[in-house]
């Protein structure tokens, strides 16, 4: 938001400025009531802590943009798991169950303080019963992979590609790493039936790695589950996905998609995705793409 839209709305530009002043301060612990839920966040972290304290909600717009053209189009009904892949503190899983959307969820977050912050979240919304936290990353293979930890940004945190990782637009070679646990979708759920059963939607946002994801979940997503997925080319890339492979990887799980930018929203093949590596070329520059696989596909 722009300092000209704050001036127009006294109460946000207030919260901007004790935003300013707490993030300024000693590094600690926030709670707030929000749309998506009470949420305990760092208030260190500049986008996601920001987000919650000033506007007292965190991407609501593009929840409900999503899930009502997913509802629209008869790929959602109520109820059911959402599978909240990279859950970071449970602002997205916690918002679906408490707005009625879905009845369980399956968090899944690697990174050490994102999970202490997801536990807690978890349980001060009263979702200890309905919410199952798995403390992993989820990708193409089982075994262990280096996740860069940004120092202002958690949902910035990415799983390092096996060659180390280039410097990057914001030199993400010298980040923290910690060493994380890193499973494929379809084992996980392999031995969680009761859990996984009813499984209506996924909801993604693993900074680049979707195409690994999507690997190693084409059992589960062969049900046509729907998944509302971050596209961001420049994380995508430095993944260690090329272009072509990333479309070869979609087109092999999904028909269609929906991308959401503008106020149409319209079904578009599948290939129709390539485009948005040229659209995002920057890299700042990303997209919101709800994925759909056609029954008889």
């Amino acid at each position: 938001m722009r300092l000209t839209e704050y001036a127009a709305h006294p109460a946000l530009l207030a919260g901007k400025l004790r935003w300013q002043m707490l993030y300024a301060g000693r590094r600690r612990d926030v709670t707030v009531d929000t749309w998506n839920g009470r949420l305990t966040f760092d208030s260190r972290d500049k986008l996601i802590g920001k987000y919650l304290f000033v506007q007292r909600a965190y991407e609501r717009r593009y929840i409900e943009r999503a899930l009502a053209v997913l509802e629209r189009d008869g790929w959602l009904s109520r109820g059911g798991t959402v599978l909240d892949v990279g859950a970071n503190i449970g602002m997205i899983c916690i918002a679906l169950l408490r707005h009625g959307w879905c009845e369980r969820a399956i968090a899944f977050e690697p990174a050490p303080d994102s999970v202490r912050l997801l536990d807690l979240n978890i349980a001060q919304n009263g979702f200890g019963d309905r919410i199952a936290r798995l403390a992993l990353a989820v990708s193409s293979t089982d075994g262990e992979m280096e996740l860069e930890l940004s120092d202002y940004n958690s949902g910035d945190n990415r799983l390092r590609p096996p060659n180390g990782g280039q410097a990057g637009a914001w030199r993400e070679d010298r980040r923290a790493t910690v060493r994380v646990p890193v499973r494929r979708l379809d084992d996980v759920l392999a031995e969680r039936p009761t859990e996984a059963r009813d499984i209506r939607l996924v909801w993604l946002d693993i900074q680049g790695h979707e195409a690994q994801f999507f690997e190693g979940a084409r059992a589960t997503l062969a049900s046509g589950v729907p998944v509302v997925s971050e596209f961001w080319p420049y994380g995508i890339l430095r993944s260690g996905t090329t272009r072509a492979a990333y479309m070869r990887t979609i087109a092999g799980v999904f028909t269609h998609g929906y991308v959401l930018a503008g106020d149409t929203v319209e079904r578009q093949p599948i290939a129709s995705v390539d485009v948005l590596f040229d659209v995002c070329a920057a890299p700042k520059a990303m997209r919101e793409v709800v994925f759909v696989r056609e029954p008889h596909a």
